[in-house]
């Protein structure tokens, strides 16, 4: 065989495993998939000990410094965001989400030092930002490629922050933002957010698919347009382009492989409920199963994490916790909760 074609294709052989990377399972155990099983939950004894937490709300968008939800607003004209942006990086037709992620490099962070800080004003448990809306994956992430170990720092920000807690004794929580990528970048259509892999051929970004990180070659949503309103599209009606089955897919692939490898104590899920609550509840039942199991598996049958949601029904609360975003409940609650809230704005 020609030496050339035979390199040639095993170079396709290899593109193809790539490509058919095949699925996380969803480990078995005492917990099922489905909500009457999951509601067995309960809040482990180490959060009732804990009290206080802090959270590292860092990531890509931190790098601009100028202000929350960055890299959606870098995108809408006339935002202080967009000025920012284009004062200061240029227009984001040329520099878009996919260079902010690459210029930041993260090189003076110093996790050992940050969480010991933490700990030392009170601090019992530690959150880190797993992603955010911008999709972008702070963790070795095998079905993210745009990730910080590929992309920016080249570091593994999460097992940073897991190494760290370790040694200072405190409970790891990661908080997962990504699955309302899909609507949340629809403002980078009209800029960079349907750029494909073969765009990149000389660039900088070359062998990178930008819809793997954009997720934008669908139809815009509708009810709101460049300059709507921010929370439009949050829950997935209201005119809400709805999410492919392999984007579902992909994100629930994300979150089982994080646990695999970083078993966090706690997930923070910025979500109503779980995950694509209103259009697939699969992903979630598949999640706290895993996670349920996953720790039951390390902890003689007894699983000692916790997942959370931001508005929940009676019923949720069996299976899982309230996160009551910058405020308290109104009334006594039967159920353990946390509240969440910035130093910042």
């Amino acid at each position: 065989m020609n030496k050339k074609f035979l390199l040639a294709a095993l170079a396709a052989m290899t593109l193809s495993v790539h490509a058919q990377k095949t699925d996380v399972e969803v480990q078995t155990g005492q917990y099922l998939p489905d909500w009457e099983s999951l509601s067995a939950w309960e809040c482990p004894e180490w959060f009732k000990d804990a009290k206080f937490g802090i959270w590292a709300h860092w990531g890509p968008q931190c790098h601009a410094e100028a202000g929350d939800w960055y890299a959606r607003f870098m995108y809408y004209n006339g935002t202080s965001a967009n000025t920012w942006h284009k004062s200061h990086f240029g227009d984001p037709s040329v520099f878009g989400l996919k260079e902010l992620c690459n210029d930041w490099k993260a090189q003076n962070w110093n996790p050992e030092a940050l969480v010991n800080l933490y700990k030392s004003v009170g601090a019992r448990y530690f959150m880190a930002l797993g992603n955010h809306h911008d999709n972008f994956d702070l963790w070795n992430s095998p079905y993210q490629e745009w990730n910080s170990v590929n992309i920016g720092p080249k570091k593994d920000i999460i097992k940073g922050w897991s190494d760290a807690c370790k040694k200072a004794g405190l409970p790891l929580g990661v908080s997962i933002h990504a699955s309302h990528a899909w609507t949340w970048l629809e403002p980078s259509q009209s800029y960079d957010g349907n750029l494909t892999k073969e765009d990149g051929i000389g660039k900088w970004w070359e062998g990178y698919d930008p819809q793997e990180l954009y997720a934008q070659k669908h139809a815009h949503s509708t009810g709101w347009t460049n300059s709507g309103t921010i929370h439009s599209q949050w829950d997935w009606g209201n005119g809400a382009s709805l999410p492919s089955a392999e984007y579902k897919q992909k994100f629930q692939n994300r979150v089982l492989e994080m646990i695999n490898d970083y078993a966090p104590d706690m997930i923070y899920f910025d979500d109503t409920a779980m995950p694509f609550y209103g259009c697939d509840d699969e992903i979630g039942k598949n999640i706290l199963a895993h996670y349920y199991n996953n720790s039951a598996a390390k902890h003689d049958g007894k699983q000692q994490v916790i997942a959370t949601g931001k508005q929940l029904t009676t019923d949720q609360k069996d299976y899982m916790m309230w996160d009551v975003e910058r405020g308290i409940p109104d009334r006594m609650q039967e159920q353990y909760w946390q509240t969440c809230t910035c130093i910042g704005d």
